[in-house]
This record gives C-alpha cells, structure tokens and sequence, in this order.
C-alpha cells in the first residue's frame, strides 16, 4: 500500500488495520514519499504492517527492479496517487492493482484532460479504482475512455472517517488543559494544518480580532509542517503575542494563551480542547487545490471551519456544510467574524457538537469495505 504523505497515512490506517484482520498470512509493505508521512506511518501504521519504506522514484529501471525485488500480489495506492512507470512494472509483473479512498479534483482532472490518452493508459493499470463520491467516479471514467472498462469504477465513501479518534472525556480534557498550561475555562482557538505565512498572518489578525471582544480566548497553532514552528512563534510575536512551542511549555510558567504545536501526531487530540477551530490549507495560497483533514476536530464535536480553497476535501466539506457543522469563511475578517458568532453561542456549539458526532457515525464502516475488496483481489493472484 502506498500513501503520500501524513494526510494520506491516517486514511490508510484504518484500512491497513482492516487488511490485517482479513489478509492474516499476508506480509504488507507500507510505502510512502515524504518525511512527515514516514514519521505518522511509523506512528501509527506499524502495527499493521511488516514494512515501511519509501516510494522508489518513478523511472523504468527503478520500477522494474522494485517490481522485482518485492513481487508483491496486490499494490494498493491512496487518494490520487498514480505513478505510471511503477503501476505499469507491477502489472507486467502480475500483481492486481486498486486504488482506495480515490479522488479526482477538478484541477488534476482538467490537468489529466490536457494529456489526452495518456491518462487513459494510466488507468487501464489500475484494476479496481473504488472512489470516495460520485463526483470522483464521473471524473475518472471520463479520464478513462475507451481505454477503461466503467465496471472497474465504484464508489466505497472516505476512510478518514474511520479514524480512531476517541472523543475525550471531561476529566481527559481537563487534563490535557492543565498539560497544555491553559488558563482555566478560557476559550481556546486551534488554527490546525496552517501552510504559508499569509494564511498564519489571517489566522493571527482574526485572532487579535476576537481577542478585543473576548480577552481571555487563546489560540494554538499547529503549521502541517513542524520545521516552521519557529516562523510561526516569530509572526505571532511580531503581532504582539508571546507564544510558546508545545515542546517548550515544562519550561514556561503557567497560564500559556498562545502555543505553536511542533509535534507529530498530536493535533487529533489537542482539537479535543477546542471551543471551535480553523483547518489551513484553506487560505490562499494553497497546495494540491487546498484544504486538511476537517474531520479530526469534528471527531470531538467542535465546530469547524475553513477558507474557500477546499479543492482536496470537497466531500468532507460539502458533508460538513450540509450538517451545519462545518462554515467556510472567506478570509481572516470573516474568520473572525464566524469566531465571535460562535463565542457568543454556547447554545449553538452544544448542537454543533451533537450534529458533528452524528455525522461521523453515520459515515464509519468505509475501510471495511475497501479492506474487502483488495483482499478479494489479493487473494486472485497466485
């Protein structure tokens, strides 16, 4: 199984712990490109998993002798991850190929268009493409032509909602409070998976924004990579805070209003002591069509919200949109805007938090299904 980066790692998991159950006497092997998802796959796949290595460069030598040395029976890749000299080495090798948790933005789908049918013959190496919407269905049949046969196409729903994220209770949130260092039943804002400093620098304006109605309200930080930590205590500071990094906070004295999370795997549940929150990747300028994973603070009923840019969790988004538990904002005014609403509304988060909970209940159960059907496949090839 291949997956990119971190936020495709936690869609794996659940489908890895599920492919374990199923495929007993399988070895997996795990592959993924960047540091970050090495570092969440070491956190969270490797009791799944036999292995876990980085993705080979896709070049024809270099994929035929991956092909070789692994021989695996099934490669399985998350999202949108098709790699056309690796896919087309493990077919000549014989192995089945899907990919899970599929999906198709409409920018890579017109970028894909541009190729003509070359996106075509990708495809047709891809035994099974099961789908997260009906939207990323369309798309990728398109894209396929006459080169793909429409029976291989399903759609299975999105795996991130099968991750284990446990809502905490009173107690566990209280103690994470005290851990934290935050000053005793004050608000909290956590801006999670931030991305550039122009996004950091709406995020602090709306902060300072909601900090003149409600003094008391403090914000953590958490930049989707850890090595900007010190960019973003820097901006902070220059608009007048003093934040702390989490992993300096046994040395700060007590209360701490502003943190800057610089650890791995840790904002799932930090979204636990959030009164609302904001997921990056939103705000221009954005990666890969923008948007992060908006389920982990639903997970715990908190409200969410994010900027226009959500090209890569249109889903989650529209699902979120719909429940009234997820609002897009269009910059740092209207975040803050949003913000004060929801401050001012403890009525409001209370049904928030029961609406959220019920959306993710409702959408659990998808790994299972994807599990089925690449062991189903596994299985086929001697």
């Amino acid at each position: 199984m291949h997956a990119v980066s971190a936020g495709e790692v936690v869609a794996a998991v659940p489908i890895l712990k599920e492919l374990r159950v199923r495929l007993p006497d399988f070895r997996i092997l795990f592959s993924v490109i960047t540091p970050a998802g090495h570092e969440m796959a070491a956190q969270q796949a490797a009791p799944f998993v036999d292995a876990i290595f980085y993705f080979p460069f896709d070049l024809p030598w270099v994929a035929r002798r991956v092909a070789r040395t692994i021989r695996p029976q099934a490669f399985v890749s998350l999202e949108s991850e098709l790699w056309p000299n690796v896919l087309h080495a493990l077919k000549q090798q014989g192995a089945a190929t899907v990919m899970v948790n599929g999906r198709i933005s409409e920018r890579n789908f017109r970028r894909a268009r541009r190729m003509g049918s070359l996106a075509g013959w990708v495809l047709s190496h891809v035994d099974r493409l099961l789908m997260q919407s009906e939207g990323d269905a369309e798309r990728v049949r398109a894209l396929g032509g006459g080169h793909l046969d429409p029976r291989r196409v399903a759609v299975l729903g999105n795996s991130k909602f099968d991750q284990e994220i446990t809502p905490l209770s009173a107690a566990e949130i209280q103690a994470l409070r005290t851990e934290l260092k935050l000053p005793e039943a004050a608000p909290v804002f956590v801006a999670g998976s931030t991305r550039s400093p122009e996004e950091e620098a709406q995020v602090l304006e709306a902060y300072n924004r909601m900090r003149a109605r409600f003094p008391d309200l403090c914000l953590i930080m958490a930049p989707r990579h850890i090595q900007r930590a010190e960019e973003v205590v820097a901006a902070a500071r220059a608009t007048g805070l003093a934040p702390v990094r989490r992993t300096h906070l046994a040395e700060a004295g007590a209360p701490v209003r502003q943190i800057v999370l610089d650890t791995i795997g840790e904002l799932a549940k930090v979204y636990a002591v959030a009164t609302f929150a904001f997921v990056g990747n939103s705000f221009p300028p954005v990666v890969k069509g923008g948007g992060q994973n908006i389920l982990q603070p639903l997970a715990h009923g908190k409200p969410v919200l994010f900027g226009p840019r959500t090209a890569t969790i249109r889903s989650e988004a529209a699902l979120a949109i719909e429940a009234g538990v997820g609002f897009r904002v269009e910059d740092g005014k209207a975040l803050a805007a949003e913000g004060i609403r929801l401050l001012e509304n403890p009525a409001e988060r209370q049904a928030i938090e029961a609406r959220a909970l019920a959306l993710m209940a409702a959408n659990r159960g998808v790994s299972a299904r994807y599990a089925e059907a690449v062991a189903e496949l596994a299985q086929t090839v001697p």
